[in-house]
């Protein structure tokens, strides 16, 4: 009989003193902005269906003649919008902080 070849792995840690997420400054990105960028794009797709098919009673007779996709449309619109502003405002307060961060060491 053969004898089977052993292989030993070697295994990193997820995190290691080399690997510090924190230290590369690339990957720090707002996750609200790419919230606000999916409900705005979602807010302005059911806003113009609803504009589109407003004159339509038949479409609304179950939502009792009220357009829901025009009303919550731009809602999803305002959310959003909303969330790409706070996004735009921590990006920018992050991107400051980096820049004095070099300084400080």
């Amino acid at each position: 009989m053969a004898k089977k070849a052993t292989t030993t792995l070697a295994t990193k840690p997820a995190v290691g003193p080399t690997s510090n997420p924190a230290a590369n400054a690339g990957i720090h990105v707002d996750a609200r902005i790419a919230v606000g960028m999916f409900f705005t794009l979602t807010g302005t797709i059911l806003s113009a269906f609803g504009l589109s098919t407003r004159d339509r009673a038949d479409v609304y007779a179950k939502s009792l003649g009220i357009d829901a996709n025009l009303w919550w449309g731009l809602a999803l619109l305002a959310f959003g919008i909303a969330m790409l502003a706070f996004g735009r405002r921590g990006q920018m307060k992050m991107e400051k902080s980096q820049a004095a961060a070099p300084a400080k060491r």
